[in-house]
């Protein structure tokens, strides 16, 4: 449900058919108990105020609309700012990608047919450094992901404070050694020089954008603008709603809590939640070309 195939065998969305796969909506799984919550809150105030108390309370319009323009201007600025973390991350990566194939291929053109071992040897370290990348942002470490390229590589990884920064000296250094034995020439080894600066800079970008998240004060602002919000909220529907505002206020409370809830999933978008960036893929399919152009099997 949801997805269709169509004559070339490719998956395609139905819009309307999308609204009711409930078991992919993530955040609607994560505020489901909370929207509870608050929706037996608003039917309790609501019986307080009608059948106990017997008041009639109405917070005049305005001061809803007015808190709605603030709580909307913070949401935006929000959301906004995680997009924009996420979508930076997703040109770092793809930067990653055809960085390393670009290399493959001048290494490719630049190494002899039947230099089968440096061939193997870029092609494996090339591959570590991306998968190596991945973990690096994930504060973690896979060495099954990882090719033993030369003996002894692989040993005490976890004593390396910086695992990338490890397998590029590694291919920096390879590359020196290539150049000093005439494998490669001086206009050959400048120009790859520069893919490798480029891959230093989407390392340190990629880091910059990890290790930097929005400040907790202002999430934490945020979230009591929030909560405040819509402990008032059931006050401007229950005259006109009675009991049926619980479920107006469950929804209002599911779309902007929702947003916050988004923000903080992508803002760091080199995780594992559901909307983070492929890296995974990535990775494989770097080592899959790189493999490809070089020869390497």
């Amino acid at each position: 449900m949801g997805a269709y195939t169509d004559d070339a065998g490719k998956e395609k969305s139905v819009w309307f058919a999308i609204i009711f796969d409930f078991h992919r909506t993530k955040t609607l799984q994560r505020l489901s108990y909370s929207m509870a919550l608050v929706g037996l809150y608003a039917f309790a105030v609501d019986y307080v105020e009608s059948e106990l108390l017997h008041v009639d309370f109405k917070p005049p319009s305005y001061v809803f609309s007015m808190l709605g323009i603030v709580l909307g201007i913070l949401l935006v600025f929000r959301t906004n700012t995680a997009y924009d973390r996420w979508w930076e991350g997703r040109k770092l990566v793809s930067k990653l990608g055809y960085t390393w194939k670009n290399v493959a291929i001048k290494l490719n053109a630049f190494l002899p047919e039947a230099d089968y071992e440096n061939r193997k040897y870029f092609s494996a370290m090339i591959s570590n450094h991306s998968f190596a990348l991945k973990e690096s942002l994930r504060d973690g470490i896979k060495p099954e992901e990882l090719t033993e390229a030369e003996p002894g590589l692989l040993k005490d990884l976890s004593k390396i404070y910086h695992i990338p920064n490890f397998f590029l000296t590694k291919i920096c250094y390879k590359f020196n050694q290539l150049y000093k034995t005439g494998v490669i020439t001086d206009m050959q080894f400048l120009e790859i020089s520069r893919h490798i600066d480029d891959i230093s800079e989407v390392v340190s970008s990629c880091e910059r954008i990890h290790s930097s998240p929005i400040p907790f004060s202002y999430a934490i602002h945020l979230k009591k603008f929030l909560f405040a919000f819509v402990l008032i909220l059931p006050f401007g529907f229950i005259h006109d709603l009675g009991y049926w505002s619980a479920l107006i206020v469950m929804l209002i409370f599911y779309a902007m809590v929702g947003l916050d809830v988004i923000g903080e999933e992508i803002e760091d978008p080199f995780g594992q939640d559901e909307n983070d960036l492929p890296f995974d893929s990535l990775c494989h399919s770097i080592k899959k070309n790189v493999n490809e152009i070089l020869k390497v099997k």
